[in-house]
């Protein structure tokens, strides 16, 4: 995929556009493939609960919203392997 960052709110969203592919190191930004992706966001909205003020880490827990936009054709990838990369993701958070 080729992406730009859409929005960026420090510890809290993250929106993630996507305008184009990415084949053999070339970017492709037009044509009947891109057209399926063309303006799909991925958005990460984090929460945090229980934070403790007295703690200058926060060390509360973060809940995960993930809205995806994605073609009929994946999603059943996606449901494979999302989840794979959303615990990965919960892996290198929490060291």
């Amino acid at each position: 995929m080729v992406s730009r960052i859409a929005e960026n709110i420090p510890k809290q969203f993250v929106s993630i556009q996507h305008y184009g592919l990415l084949k053999a190191d070339e970017e492709i930004t037009e044509g009947p493939e891109v057209e399926k992706w063309a303006n799909g966001f991925e958005n990460y909205t984090f929460e945090e609960k229980n934070a403790r003020p007295d703690d200058p880490v926060g060390r509360g827990t973060t809940s995960l919203t993930v809205d995806l936009d994605t073609t009929e054709d994946f999603v059943d990838y996606m449901n494979e392997n999302y989840p794979k990369a959303l615990n990965k993701l919960k892996e290198l958070c929490e060291k």
